[in-house]
This record gives C-alpha cells, sequence and structure tokens, in this order.
C-alpha cells in the first residue's frame, strides 16, 4: 500500500516523514524524493523548457523505479512516498500539457499506483523557509506550485489537504499523523475524514482555497 506525501514547497513534508518514521518505524516505509537525490547529485537545473521537460521526465523515471524497488522488498509495510508522479504535472512547462504522454502513462493509470494522497499546504508566508538549499522559490512561487500540485491530484478518490488552519505548525503535523495513524488501523476515507472534523482546528484542513489564511493577497 502507498501512501503519497505532497503539497507545496514549505509544507512540512520531510518534517512530518521524519515523525511518521519515528512513530511508526516497524510499519511504514519512507520512500525519499526522487528531485531531491538528482539534485544533490549535480542533476542540471537549466530554466530553458527543454530542460525542465527532460529534468521532471528524469524525476518521474527515478522515483517510479524506487517505488518499485521498494515495494518488492516490504511488500507488507506502508509506503510513505515523498512526492508522487502525478506531481510533475505541476512543475511541467504550459501548466501539465504533454507531461503524461511524454513518459508513456496516463492520468489513471498514476492515479491507481496510488491509494492514499497526503497533499500539505506551503507554509504561510511568515512562516516560508528559505534556508533548504535545493530550494529556489520565492513565497508566490512556491503557492502557485501548492495550487498546481492540488489541482494535479484532484482526482484521486482519497485524498486529505492539510490546510495551515490557524498557523500553528505543530496542529498541521498533529492532523497529518492522524491521518497516517488511522490508514494503518485500517480505516475507510470517510472514518478518517470524519476524525479530523473531530480534531477541532483540524476542520480547516479542508478549507477552499478562499478561506485560507496562508494563501497570498493580491
Amino acid at each position: 500500500m502507498k501512501l503519497v506525501l505532497t503539497g507545496g514547497p514549505s509544507g512540512g513534508k520531510t518534517t512530518l516523514a521524519n515523525l511518521i518514521q519515528k512513530e511508526f518505524s516497524d510499519r511504514v516505509l519512507i520512500v525519499p524524493e526522487a528531485a531531491s537525490i538528482l539534485y544533490a547529485g549535480g542533476f542540471p537545473r537549466r530554466p530553458n523548457p527543454v530542460s525542465l521537460k527532460r529534468r521532471q521526465k528524469a524525476i518521474y523515471y527515478v522515483q517510479r523505479e524506487l517505488e518499485g524497488i521498494v515495494s518488492d522488498e516490504h511488500p507488507d509495510k506502508l509506503l510513505i512516498c515523498d512526492r508522487g508522479s502525478l506531481d510533475g504535472v505541476a512543475y511541467w512547462p504550459g501548466h501539465g500539457g504533454d507531461y503524461l504522454s511524454s513518459v508513456g502513462t496516463t492520468l489513471d493509470a498514476e492515479i491507481g499506483r496510488y491509494d492514499w494522497i497526503l497533499h500539505l499546504d506551503t507554509a504561510p508566508e511568515p512562516h516560508y523557509d528559505i534556508s533548504n538549499p535545493l530550494r529556489t522559490e520565492s513565497f508566490r512561487e512556491a503557492w502557485t506550485l501548492n495550487e498546481r500540485v492540488k489541482s494535479a491530484w484532484e482526482r484521486h478518490p482519497r485524498r486529505f489537504v492539510i490546510g495551515n488552519g490557524s498557523g500553528h505548525f505543530v496542529g498541521k503535523l498533529t492532523r497529518a499523523l492522524a491521518v497516517v495513524q488511522d490508514i494503518l488501523r485500517g480505516k475507510t476515507f470517510a472514518q478518517i475524514a470524519d476524525h479530523l472534523a473531530k480534531m477541532g482546528d483540524a476542520s480547516k484542513a479542508l478549507l477552499k482555497d478562499e478561506d485560507d489564511p496562508s494563501r497570498p493577497t493580491e
């Protein structure tokens, strides 16, 4: 079973992945982010459209094979994938365009690759983290990517979007951890959604974009 941990830059994915590994180490495995592996190894990040497309294709193939290796070796564990294949739609020049056909797949096939999607919204502007040397986006660029990633996964039937709520990062992580714990307990999507709604501030996890306090103002 696979869960995609996704969202905009500086949403808290790395912190959450570390917490998940610590809390549920005997039942989960983290599949590392392919982009970070490539960039840390010196993969070129040229801004022209042709290079951008080649970069996203490389990320897709590396990610697919990483997931395959871990899945083959640990079929009994929940795989926590640091980003999923449809994230590439958000980073592809021209708003997604021919991304899927360029890597020889379809939307239905990629949705079917994953059992659950957990999206963490980009942090509010005052808390936007620019310390990561691999992060090059401004807050506004990050928020645009956040919305594009969210749109890319909107057809998945079991997706949770964890917003920033009142802005407390610990609360955001608590809500996200609750989702993972409930999945490991075998709860259904409806049961998990009900649990989130009962967590008080967690009800803000499914706010519409225009109601989210972290959304950039014009």
